[in-house]
């Protein structure tokens, strides 16, 4: 994932954004703001206006309070009230009161400045005394709306940020509320449903990670279903196929228990039908066994015991090799002095080897040798078995739940197990870790 597309990155842009979009609309506002108050409160219209009914309250306020011109101090009352008042007072060309200087603590200056008459309202004030002095008098109220344009266009645009930023974020919690309802209908048990996955960021790969559990779980649950179904069908047809070699035995154990035979001939014939149908049901046996530890997922470690690696091989390879010579196979054997040990548990170990031996006799050719071989690379042994494939091998069905069961066999002794098929050839790979130190006194 690109650092641009992460949340943080994605946050920080959104965050620009909204400023982005405050600055504009304080701009507009305050632009807005300031027009409405050129043409309103800063209008000379409004602001004469104003001043002229300030000077009439400033006239009553001079009746009343009695100023004269030797008394001009109740004028600094009147300025000071809202402090939003400007008042210059001349009296034959001298100044004679000025607010500003007043309010500063220092005395006024003494001549005339004729600046004022373009911002200033110039009036006649009467005072108490009689006395006709030359007024000037400016309100400056505008200032204060100006003030509040300024405060009003500054929250209108915090509002905006908080409106546009709020919008970004509700679109990832939107997205966050949509992906807990699907997780939701994932939990209550429909895995079909697929999880929305929207965006590179974080929130993305996460929805990304859940879709592929939901897929994994649901191909886990079909093949744990069609494990079910085919247990059941073996189950069934186990079943079913063992009723007739046992129907069979058990009456030709009959017979031979009440004597119904005719002569030795006949018994002989009986014993062998009944040997025959023993090894049909210890082979039906054997496959459920197979199947059972292929497809069980639980299954319990076996015991395992220290046994000779030279003298375990050669036992149990010769003894093979020797059938197989029995069934007009040519065999060749290359063995290697291993001066080790195995640690293994030596049914499983058959099994495996009995496994092999009959894949030998169903798929080999018997007119091609079958080379056993083994030998030592460090601290493992590697056994190898190869022979030719029989032309007609495709006519003879088989599941590989035989070398299945091999390669679980030998994972749980820390070995390994593998084939492969090139051309006309068939090899099997097994190693075995080999365990260096003195050899033990028992004999497989």
């Amino acid at each position: 994932m690109s650092r641009w597309h992460s949340l943080s990155a994605q946050l920080f842009f959104d965050v620009l954004r909204s400023l982005l979009a405050a600055a504009v609309v304080f701009l507009v506002l305050f632009w807005a703001g300031v027009c409405l108050l050129d043409r309103t409160v800063y209008k000379r219209s409004f602001v004469d206006g104003i001043a002229d009914r300030k000077f009439e309250r400033l006239q009553e306020f001079v009746v009343s309070e009695e100023v004269t011109s030797d008394n001009l101090r109740p004028l600094d009352i009147w300025c000071g009230r809202g402090g939003k008042v400007y008042l210059v007072l001349y009296l034959d060309g001298q100044l004679l009161y000025d607010s500003y200087y007043t309010s500063l603590g220092e005395p006024p200056a003494q001549e005339y400045d004729p600046g004022y008459e373009d911002s200033e309202r110039e009036y006649t004030l009467a005072l108490s005394d009689g006395t006709v002095t030359q007024a000037f008098l400016y309100y400056y109220m505008g200032h204060s709306y100006y003030y509040w344009n300024a405060v009003l266009s500054g929250v209108g645009a915090f509002l905006v940020f908080s409106l546009c930023f709020i919008f970004f974020v509700h679109r990832k919690l939107r997205y966050i509320q949509q992906l807990k309802g699907e997780l939701d209908i994932l939990a209550g048990g429909d895995l079909t449903y697929p999880v929305t996955v929207r965006g590179k960021d974080e929130l993305g790969e996460l929805a990304a990670g859940i879709d592929q559990m939901r897929r994994s779980i649901s191909a886990h649950q079909a093949a744990e279903e069609r494990m079910r179904q085919a247990n059941s069908e073996l189950v069934t047809a186990m079943s079913h196929d063992l009723r007739t070699p046992l129907t069979s035995l058990m009456a030709y154990l009959e017979l031979m228990e009440r004597g119904k035979y005719e002569d030795q001939e006949q018994l002989t014939h009986f014993i062998r039908r009944s040997l025959e149908k023993t090894r049909q049901i210890k082979s039906m046996a054997d496959k459920l066994f197979e199947y059972f530890l292929v497809y069980t997922a639980e299954w319990e470690e076996p015991d395992l015991e220290r046994r000779d690696a030279d003298e375990l091989l050669q036992h149990l390879l010769g003894e093979y090799a020797f059938s197989l010579e029995n069934h007009g196979f040519e065999v060749k054997q290359s063995f290697e002095t291993l001066n080790g040990q195995l640690m293994v548990n030596l049914e499983l170990m058959r099994r495996v080897f009995d496994n092999l031996y009959g894949n030998l006799l169903k798929y080999a050719d018997p007119a091609l040798p079958v080379e056993l071989a083994y030998r030592r690379e460090g601290e493992r042994v590697h056994i190898c078995l190869e022979n030719r494939v029989l032309r007609r091998r495709d006519q003879v069905q088989s599941t590989n739940i035989g070398l299945n069961t091999c390669s679980k066999i030998l994972s749980f002794h820390g070995g390994t197990f593998s084939w492969e098929e090139d051309g006309e050839k068939f090899r099997t790979a097994i190693t075995l870790p080999l365990v260096i130190g003195q050899t033990p006194k028992n004999k497989p």
